[in-house]
């Protein structure tokens, strides 16, 4: 990075308070889905729509209404009730028309209260706080700047 974008990110990092305060961030490359998902996807209401599919607390997969396009393994996603991100274990095609199931891991942290909460895909926000307080940095040859912090994500 160049000593611009290196300080930029430095001084947000100090602006956080070390290992004190939790943050958002939202990663480049990997905040995004790498398949062709666009409209909103909303989790499917279990009584009436997927009655097979949990909203418990461990589950693993949920039925999902809306969206067309797909969701690749790999991908991350956050549903609109939960601070928590989930990554997505199998490629998902969505129809848009039908209920269609997104397993994803780790198993939901909290249950779901019904449906009909929403799914960020793109831009996926994550709570993190600093593992330490310490960061990194190292000039290259060629005069940009390697920086190096570690995060945890807040649950």
């Amino acid at each position: 990075m160049s000593r611009d974008d290196l300080m930029s990110d430095f001084a947000f990092i100090v602006q956080q308070d070390g290992q004190v305060e939790s943050f958002t961030i939202v990663p480049p490359t990997i905040s995004s889905t790498r398949g062709t998902a666009s409209g909103t996807i909303t989790v499917a209401n279990v009584t009436s729509e997927s009655p097979s599919m949990s909203l418990a607390s461990g589950s693993s997969a949920i039925g999902v209404t809306g969206g067309t396009g797909t969701l690749k393994k790999g991908d991350l996603i956050k549903f609109s009730n939960h601070d928590k991100v989930y990554m997505i274990t199998e490629d998902v095609d969505l129809d848009g028309s039908t209920v269609d199931q997104i397993q994803f891991y780790p198993p939901l942290t909290t249950a779901m209260t019904g449906g009909g909460q929403t799914i960020t895909y793109n831009d996926v926000p994550i709570t993190v706080y600093m593992d330490k307080d310490e960061q990194k940095y190292i000039t290259q040859a060629d005069g940009t700047f390697k920086y190096e912090i570690t995060l945890n994500e807040e649950i």
